[in-house]
């Protein structure tokens, strides 16, 4: 996406180029003018003088549709003819419908204006919000900023609206400004023209008028003309370097509108309290004369207090101004101009001067063929994915970090880290924490205010007691909490200091600030705005803001960058991909829980290091008592092989403790012993050791004389009546040995193997020694979960750590996979771990929280075939270090060679890998993946209906994980209505043509 904007970019940048002091507007330039001086004499011919004067009217009028506002309404149009409309705040609904009413009752089109700084939200609700100027600021693509005005035009046109009241061309130079401040570009002058041109140019490639404001320059003041005029006290020399270079710029670039301040500049006119929007010399001899401006002149809004006038209309006209803009009192003000001219204080040459132009650029804006809003669908076109991708992409780039000592950022050793959070003000800090959890494990958690109780400070002190790392979300700039927060938190370790505020705030927290080890600003105060300043901190979005304005210490142009090392989030279209065919994922997964083939799920796609669908589906059970979220645990089942036993074979390998080619009773003499020295550890990860498939734990764990023989039986009768599978049912009588289980722990029954449910340390003895009494078969690839129970021992053997403990160590922690476990009712409750099996065999009970698996189960839950648990998130970040070659957040946990021996070597007798499964390219009906994944995928399932797939070639990770077993393992529903593969097959539908590069 981002590079079809560079090629949309470098095509309008033609436009951008200063050619000369003054340029006619290119919409006028493009526009037929023959047709046009046709259209705007035929409108000119029909119109009375006092509806000509009403033409130069864009008036404020109330969103609503009140009968008192419509009457209201209709009087301007019919009395005042007024030439165009601002509406003030409310819905898109409502503006559109009073649009369609005004346009019907005009005679000549209306002009609708908006003024929409930081997108329509800024009047409408629920319509996009994009981030303030200020913000765009710091952005350093200044490519993002014109695919922003390119969308802004785009919901302009959509609810038309002809004329947006913006870029803001202010340079910000005064940090005590009240009403400028945030919606400026910034400080430097170069940066402002060049943000708001780029804007500009966005907005008119869409057909909407662009209008700069505040000439000539509203940056160095400290009063709000809303209420007073403001003094800009610069001499000439500093306003043509400053103030007026921006809007030289954007007039010499060819843009159709600016708009006029109420300012007091005596270095432009010295007449005493003239503001400037009603000056000669500022609106006709200084900007239309001296530096070329043809376009349309706008007054600032003439019911604020700066403008000061009693007859500001009138005055504002006279002065050079094409459009007055929303006076106090309309019909009092189109009145006396109306009088002017009957009296002859005002000429009609001005009147029709003025006229003919406002409906030369009606013309040129569409105005000759007005057509209805269309009402059906309008908040959904303005919420538009694009505008959301341009927001998320704005507010990313734009988080600047100011200080990073020794390069805390991104957080890196995650398992020596103790993350501790602390927002100071009254604020909801929800995004930001949510996002952080998605990295590390954060339980503390508080709010710092004025409001504070004793109790919630003490909590604040426990925190900071227990965190090696504190991390401080500030959204306040009242003195009241600075105090506090620089009392409370200067214990703190490892401060890290996240403004969501104005930059100027930083120099308030001179005592915090001088002490963090790093800062970050992030402007503003939104989820989205929080989700990317938590994505900086840990590195799933790279960092490469530049401070707008300079504050404190900090001087504009400030930023270090931070690179990204971890995955973040992405809307589909930023990695290439149609997030209209990805929803289609949503009806397959609610097909499969319609169908009761799964109760719910959890589901990850990534692309190019983004996340671009993490969705969690349904309920933990049929009843629908829990809904699935996206940190739930399932039972991974078979893909613990590759998620948990293989790492380990990896690293051992890695570290040249282990040999591919090696037999295994080099590593386990006991092999030896039981006819098994032959095989290889290649041999064992691709399935081709010749063992069985598995073991029956049926005469080792069920007491016989507990039951008449036979256990099983096809078919339900009085004596079978418990079903164990699809036609299987087991004898009423059956039970678990009594000297291997009891229902209480104790020194003889240590291992916890279910609910009220222990067993004897001989039990996983007895069934190694099992597995190691098998007979090997001839076959050359048979699937065996036996190959990985034995994989599982070979590591403990040699790493002299148990495997749970060994990956644990080595991967989890410090990647940060915390939900990832063996034995997760350890770790977590049980409410967290979605249930598998109403297990009636050896269990007697619904299996949460222990694995599925028996063998995993019957070893105490760590075991080489089965008995992970993780989620969708976690398993992103184990499979994305895969596809980083070994390395993830910066830290390297295997060699690339490793990892591209493991991945892509593929036996020659099946289609396995080292460890991983992968496409059957030779019967792709057989497949467990769909047709479109090339060859290079390799990935895993699980019995409990897990899956994840890799695919290096398209950069892509699928992962999905259910409990199609609940509450029984004979619902085979999953599978028969391929869910899994019919999911995958949308992901590479979805796949878009990637874009040319631009040289």
């Amino acid at each position: 996406m981002k590079k079809k904007i560079v090629l949309i970019l470098l095509l309008g940048l033609v436009f951008l180029i200063p050619t000369q002091a003054g340029q006619i507007p290119r919409l006028l330039r493009e526009t037929d003018e023959t047709e046009m001086n046709r259209w705007v004499d035929s409108v000119m011919q029909r119109l009375t003088i006092p509806e000509r004067i009403g033409q130069l009217f864009v008036v404020g009028v109330e969103n609503n549709l009140s009968d008192r506002n419509k009457d209201l309404l209709k009087s301007l149009i019919e009395q005042c003819h007024v030439g165009g409309l601002l509406f003030s705040k409310g819905t898109a609904e409502d503006q559109a419908t009073l649009t369609n009413m005004a346009q019907a009752l005009s005679r000549v089109p209306l002009m609708i204006t908006m003024d929409g700084e930081w997108g329509l939200a800024m009047r409408l609700k629920e319509t996009p919000s994009f981030p303030k100027n200020m913000t765009l600021g710091a952005v350093s693509d200044d490519s993002l900023i014109y695919a922003y005005g390119r969308e802004m035009g785009r919901a302009c046109r959509r609810m038309g609206i002809q004329v947006n009241f913006a870029p803001v061309l202010d340079i910000n130079s005064n940090p005590q400004n009240p009403v400028i401040g945030n919606r400026s570009f910034g400080e430097n002058p170069d940066n402002v023209s060049r943000k708001a041109r780029l804007y500009a140019q966005g907005l008119e490639d869409e057909g909407i008028m662009a209008v700069g404001k505040h000439f000539p320059g509203h940056g160095d003041t400290h009063e709000d003309s809303h209420f007073t005029l403001p003094s800009v006290l610069r001499n000439r020399a500093q306003l043509d370097s400053c103030e007026l270079s921006a809007f030289s710029r954007y007039i010499n670039a060819g843009f159709s509108g600016l708009m006029v301040g109420h300012l007091f500049v005596p270095a432009l006119d010295t007449t005493s309290d003239r503001p400037s929007s009603l000056s000669p010399d500022i609106v006709t001899g200084l900007l239309q004369e001296e530096m070329g401006f043809e376009g349309l002149v706008f007054t600032d809004a003439l019911e604020m207090k700066g403008a000061g006038s009693k007859t500001p209309a009138l005055d504002a006209l006279l002065a050079g101004n094409d459009i007055l803009l929303k006076p106090l009192k309309p019909k009092e003000q189109f009145e006396q101009i109306v009088k002017s001219y009957n009296d002859g204080t005002l000429s009609q040459e001005i009147i029709d001067r003025h006229c003919r132009k406002v409906l030369q650029y009606k013309y040129i804006l569409g105005l000759d063929t007005c057509r209805e809003v269309g009402i059906d669908s309008l908040t959904e076109d303005l919420n538009s994915l694009e505008a959301q991708t341009i927001i998320r992409q704005l507010s990313s780039q734009a988080v600047t970090v100011l200080e990073n000592k020794e390069e805390i950022l991104p957080f890196t050793h995650l398992d020596k880290k103790r993350f501790g959070v602390i927002s100071v003000g009254k604020q909801n800090a929800q995004p930001f924490v949510k996002r952080l959890q998605e990295y590390a494990p954060i339980e503390n958690i508080s709010r710092l205010n004025t409001q504070s109780t004793d109790k919630e400070i003490k909590g604040i002190v426990d925190v900071i007691s227990h965190s090696t790392q504190t991390i401080i979300a500030i959204f306040s700039d009242k003195k009241e909490e600075i105090q506090l927060a620089e009392k409370i938190l200067k214990k703190a370790t490892g401060k890290v200091l996240v403004f969501f505020t104005s930059p100027y705030s930083i120099p308030k927290y001179e005592e915090l600030t001088a002490e963090a080890e790093a800062i970050i600003v992030a402007y503003e105060n939104n989820p989205v705005m929080q989700e990317c300043a938590a994505e900086v901190l840990f590195g799933g979005t790279s960092a490469d803001g530049k401070l707008p304005v300079s504050t404190g210490k900090y001087p504009q142009g400030s930023g270090i960058f931070i690179p990204e090392c971890r995955l973040g989030h992405a809307f589909p279209e930023e990695v290439d991909m149609d997030s209209r065919i990805l929803s289609r994922i949503d009806s397959i997964v609610q097909e499969g829980i319609d169908s009761m083939a799964f109760p719910g799920c959890q589901i990850i796609i990534t692309r190019h290091k983004k996340i671009i669908y993490d969705r969690a589906f349904g309920y933990f059970d049929y009843e629908k008592k829990r809904p699935v979220s996206t940190n739930d645990l399932y039972d991974l089942a078979s893909i613990t092989k590759a998620m948990g036993t293989l790492p380990a074979i990896m690293w051992l390998n890695d570290h040249e403790q282990v040999s591919l080619n090696a037999p295994l009773c080099f590593y386990l003499p006991e092999m030896r012993d039981y006819g098994l020295s032959a095989i290889t550890l290649r041999q064992t990860l691709m399935h081709e050791s010749g063992l069985p498939a598995g073991i029956s734990l049926r005469r080792l764990l069920i007491d016989p004389d507990s039951y008449s023989a036979p256990l099983l039986k096809r078919g339900r009768d009085s004596e079978y009546p418990i079903q164990v599978d699809k036609d299987w049912f087991v004898q009423k009588d059956c039970r678990l040995k009594p000297w291997l289980f009891h229902n209480k722990t104790s020194r003889s029954y240590p291992l916890h193997i279910a609910e009220e449910l222990y067993a004897s340390p001989s039990l996983p003895d007895s069934i190694w020694h099992k597995i190691l009494s098998v007979s090997k078969s001839d076959r050359r690839y048979r699937y065996s979960y036996l190959n990985f129970v034995i994989l599982q021992k070979l590591t403990e053997r040699v790493s002299g750590e148990p495997l749970d403990r060994f990956i644990d160590r080595r991967l989890l922690q410090p990647i940060g996979a915390y939900h990832t476990t063996f034995r997760p009712r350890e770790k977590f409750p049980i409410s967290d771990i979605a249930p598998t099996e109403n297990d009636r065999l050896f269990r007697q009970q619904l299996v949460v929280g222990y694995p599925h698996d028996e063998l995993a189960c019957f070893m105490g839950g760590v075991s080489g075939n089965a008995g992970l648990f993780s989620n969708a998130r976690d398993m992103a970040k184990i499979l994305q270090m895969l596809q980083n070659n070994g390395t993830y957040g910066l830290e390297d946990y295997f060699e690339p060679t490793t990892v591209l021996r493991f991945t892509t070597d593929k036996s020659s007798l099946s289609r396995r890998g080292l460890g991983f499964d992968k496409p059957d390219t030779d019967t792709p009906a057989k497949s467990p993946t769909c047709e479109e994944a090339p060859q290079s995928v390799y990935g895993h399932t699980g019995y409990t209906g897990t899956a994840f797939w890799v695919d290096p070639d398209n950069d892509i990770i699928y992962i999905f994980l259910s409990n199609r077993v609940y509450p029984h393992r004979w619902n085979t529903r999953l599978f028969d209505m391929n869910i899994r593969t019919r999911i995958q097959s949308v992901i590479y539908q979805s796949l878009l043509p990637t874009p040319c590069t631009v040289q």
